[in-house]
């Protein structure tokens, strides 16, 4: 198999199963040796954040000279992406091998009546990879949810983490905050620790604490009233937490929420005896870099690439982009048919002057004209665009020097638009297709 069928074979999967459950990822795993059984994990869950947390968990980790390796779901660079040790993506070579040898399982229990989903197949190829290379610790992202995640075929984790929980997905996780948390708190098992975000939602975090009470799970929050910030802009962040010092490289405020989380993480994991140093916290957290969070692509005018696609995420974001000095703020967006397009147009209308929409590379993508319907009813100048190319040479035109242009909305939209505003950003002509 060669990598391009492995990606041809993988992406042919379907996503969603009409029966969610572990049963078939338990027996492919099963069939294939456990290796998950062989990996001590850090298992992150949430709605928002749980990427960036991942990626500063593990950044620290690297850097107090553990071996990690971590998920990511969903990639903006390449399918690789989803696939990481030490930062590094997956050999082809090796992706394409690891494929072959789930595809013939997959393929076996097939003819006995088990599916396996695309996101189940990229679990396996993950667990198989870290398990041959030997990594010392996985910081592992679930997909969605938490009790019928692929990822949670895992034994207890070194650490369970919960980011900010907010509504989406509802239509699978539930429709309150408390029912998602009830889901993702599937992850929790075996009296393993737990760590939750400051400022949960008030209704996830009374779930949370009781399913912890009820599997013998300690719960730890960052303590808000601990953090001393002295900066925070596009470049990152600088501040105090527990009165000692750190800097951020991922910008915008919401990011500090994360990073105090992580900060917590690596003292639980500390505690079990694992050397993480101060110094290590703070290189980790310096160094971090995640494509889409809030980052700058260009100046003259300001470049932000951001994957918000749900309200919460929105409204961070939203809250950065009000925060910076420039004459006119113009965005590029589009969204899936399954996302709260009025309240996500709502924080978009309080942040910029103009919208232009498009539809994001995917199936679910929503129609641009629709979008553009309901957010002019909020009094958001909204154009629809045939093509993203089209969208950001109009919204370019637009700005002056000190003007600003972000795209946001979707993880998929950013995937496409991120190497056309680093070419923006260098001054280039976006290429027609």
């Amino acid at each position: 198999m060669t990598y391009e069928q492995a990606l041809a074979y993988i992406h042919g999967r379907r996503r969603g199963l009409p029966k969610p459950g572990l049963a078939r990822m338990r027996e492919l795993m099963c069939r294939l040796g456990d290796p998950q059984d062989r990996l001590r994990c850090v298992h992150v869950t949430g709605t928002n954040g749980k990427g960036s947390t991942t990626a500063m968990v593990a950044a620290a980790l690297q850097a107090a000279g553990y071996r990690v390796g971590r998920t990511v779901s969903p990639f903006v660079l390449e399918f690789r992406e989803r696939f990481q040790i030490d930062g590094e993506m997956i050999p082809t070579a090796a992706l394409a091998a690891l494929t072959e040898r789930v595809k013939a399982v997959c393929d076996a229990m097939e003819g006995e009546g088990l599916y396996a989903s695309e996101f189940e197949i990229d679990t396996a190829i993950a667990f198989l990879w870290f398990a041959a290379e030997g990594v010392d610790l996985v910081c592992l992202e679930v997909g969605m949810g938490g009790d019928t995640d692929a990822t949670n075929v895992i034994p207890a984790p070194l650490c369970c983490v919960i980011t900010p929980i907010s509504l989406d997905h509802t239509a699978a996780l539930g429709p309150t905050t408390a029912a998602i948390a009830e889901r993702k708190c599937g992850i929790i098992k075996g009296g393993a620790p737990v760590v939750c975000c400051a400022g949960q939602d008030a209704a996830a975090l009374a779930v949370i604490r009781a399913q912890c009470a009820r599997r013998g799970s300690p719960l730890f929050l960052p303590d808000p009233e601990a953090l001393r910030v002295a900066r925070i802009g596009l470049s990152g962040s600088t501040f105090a937490y527990r009165g000692l010092p750190y800097a951020l490289s991922l910008a915008g405020e919401y990011q500090l929420q994360n990073a105090l989380t992580a900060i917590e993480v690596l003292r639980v994991l500390a505690a079990q005896g694992l050397a993480i140093s101060q110094t290590a916290i703070r290189a980790g957290l310096a160094a971090v870099r995640f494509p889409a969070r809030c980052e700058r692509l260009g100046e003259r005018p300001t470049l932000l690439l951001d994957g918000a696609h749900n309200p919460a995420g929105m409204a961070a974001f939203c809250r950065v982009v009000a925060a910076q000095n420039a004459p006119r703020k113009v965005a590029v967006t589009g969204l899936l048919r399954d996302k709260d397009a009025p309240e996500i147009g709502r924080w978009l209308a309080g942040a910029f002057d103009a919208l232009y929409l498009v539809a994001p590379p995917s199936e679910r993508a929503a129609d641009p004209a629709q979008l553009a319907a309901a957010f002019a009813a909020q009094g958001l100048p909204a154009t629809p665009c045939a093509s993203l190319e089209e969208a950001l040479a109009a919204a370019r035109a637009e700005l002056p020097p000190e003007g600003l242009l972000a795209v946001c909305g979707s993880l998929y939209l950013a995937s496409e638009a991120r190497p056309l505003l680093l070419a923006m950003g260098r001054g280039e002509r976006t290429p027609d297709r």
